[in-house]
């Protein structure tokens, strides 16, 4: 048993006191990672072709185009091309797509705000992948939202881990959130990598 003078400063100890920022920051850890995995989720239906203005995109030319942002120059792959709706009617000259294809390279895109997105397994893999790490986010948030500490140190992580263990239904259902998400971000990479 811990002498009463040694509380504080055992790694395993809660600290003493209200736990309300470090609540707080978990809660938001968690709508973060909630609202990734739906918008994730919603990309991935739409680069599968769950979409309605789709069609394909017939490359003619590719260019870097360099950017002056804020944070820093950078360079962007981009092609322009002849955009023919699925249904044959909607013709548009001088699409711009992100990305680097060959010209003459037929494209499955669907046009969203007049803008162009790829349809295929690979993004729709990586959209998924996101959606994977949202849910990885959402286990970090309820870990912290539980024990009330925001580790920082590898003490802190052991005094977390040490707490959740006196609440093994939970440190079960936490620990089966974050294989699941660890395996699918995992595999969404490989796939996404072999896909074409």
């Amino acid at each position: 048993m811990a002498m009463p003078e040694l509380l504080g400063v055992s790694p395993v100890a809660p600290p003493s006191g209200p736990r309300y920022k470090a609540r707080a920051l978990g809660a938001s850890w968690v709508l973060l990672g909630l609202l990734l995995a739906a918008l994730s989720v919603a990309q991935a239906e739409k680069a599968a072709g769950h979409v309605t203005d789709k069609g394909t995109l017939t490359v003619e030319r590719c260019w870097v185009r360099t950017t002056h942002a804020r944070h820093g120059d950078g360079d962007r792959d981009v092609c322009v091309g002849l955009y023919r709706g699925e249904n044959g009617r909607t013709v548009r000259d001088g699409a711009e797509l992100k990305g680097f294809y060959v010209p003459g390279e037929r494209v499955r895109v669907y046009r969203e705000d007049s803008e162009y997105y790829v349809i295929g397994w690979r993004a729709f893999w990586g959209w998924l992948a996101c959606a994977f790490g949202g849910a990885l986010l959402v286990c970090l948030g309820m870990v912290t939202v539980i024990v009330g500490i925001h580790a920082k140190t590898l003490e802190e992580l052991d005094a977390v881990k040490s707490l959740l263990r006196l609440q093994p239904a939970v440190a079960d259902c936490l620990r089966w959130l974050r294989r699941v998400g660890v395996a699918g971000l995992v595999l969404c990479f490989v796939l996404a990598l072999i896909s074409h």
